[in-house]
């Protein structure tokens, strides 16, 4: 069930956008410890200034993905939306830091608004476990944490970020808050990892919005153009009886709101790409609702 995840094109860490580097997740972190909330927030937003100024490819590589998403928007305001979501990646640098210490009794109070929980509760009910299907958008580590902190054993799913200071950052990080880290591409047993963890009853987390056109992708439509959505947690979900939760957290205000869409169970003779459609459309809606969050620094 390998999936490839789409590569930056200047993904070297020479090249990558400023806020695509290890000093900057790790400014954010220690910002976020010694400095008031206010002030770490501006101190990211004037650096995402910086980048959107200076790193050209990433700035056009956001206005042609939000072009797809509103076609009969101004150029204005594409290139409003697109300084606004380099400003709120800033913000949630800060968040990732911030919430490295987070604790139990105060995980409400950073995201008072939770929404489909039930949706959860009954698929785990089934006792096939859960693959939470989710996007680059707004603040899906945090989503992860809250897994962990409800005693839900959670495991995501990801690619080596390219940068091995990075990847230790987010492993660390992830290792924290009880979720455990599944390496695509390493291992030829994380398939067998994957299928281990949904016969415990667990939760299985992928991001699915960004993938490569290879033999293990499936055509699907997204945005009104042509987009290959990844066949392997379909394959997945349709071999264990697991359900596909599509999910996803966003800032709202100063807060967060975690959404969990209703379960979908893949029928024995079910069509995949009819899944797969379903899915994608799901995460149009949200993508809609929250354009600046959407933090896709690739052209998809």
């Amino acid at each position: 069930m390998a999936i490839k995840r789409k590569r930056e094109k200047d993904g070297s860490e020479g090249e990558r956008h400023i806020l695509g580097k290890p000093i900057i997740y790790q400014l954010g972190i220690w910002g976020s410890g010694y400095l008031p909330k206010r002030l770490s927030y501006w101190f990211a937003r004037r650096v995402a200034d910086i980048s959107y100024i200076l790193y050209r490819k990433a700035k056009q590589n956001v206005k042609n993905n939000l072009r797809r998403v509103f076609p009969d928007l101004s150029d204005k305001d594409i290139a409003a939306l697109t300084i606004s979501t380099f400003r709120n990646y800033s913000t949630y640098l800060v968040d990732y830091g911030r919430f490295r210490s987070l604790k139990r009794d105060s995980l409400f109070e950073v995201m008072p608004n939770i929404e489909g929980t039930e949706n959860i509760k009954n698929a785990l009910k089934e006792g096939n476990g859960v693959i939470m299907l989710t996007a680059h958008l707004g603040n899906w580590e945090l989503g992860a944490i809250f897994f962990g902190r409800q005693d839900i054993k959670i495991n995501v799913v990801t690619f080596r970020d390219g940068i091995h200071r990075i990847d230790d950052i987010k492993g660390e990080y992830r290792k924290q808050h009880n979720i455990n880290t599944v390496i695509l591409g390493e291992s030829p047993f994380a398939m067998v990892e994957l299928l281990n963890a949904l016969q415990r009853n667990e939760v299985v987390a992928m991001l699915v919005d960004r993938y490569e056109n290879d033999n293990r992708s499936m055509a699907t439509e997204f945005f009104g153009k042509a987009y290959h959505f990844p066949s392997g947690p379909l394959v997945l979900a349709k071999k264990t009886g697991a359900a596909l939760i599509p999910g996803f957290v966003v800032r709202d205000g100063e807060t967060y709101r975690a959404i969990a869409e209703k379960p979908i169970f893949i029928e024995n003779d079910g069509d995949l790409q009819y899944y797969a459609q379903k899915i994608t459309a799901i995460f149009e809606y949200y993508i809609r609702q929250y354009p600046d969050q959407w933090y896709n620094f690739v052209e998809l």
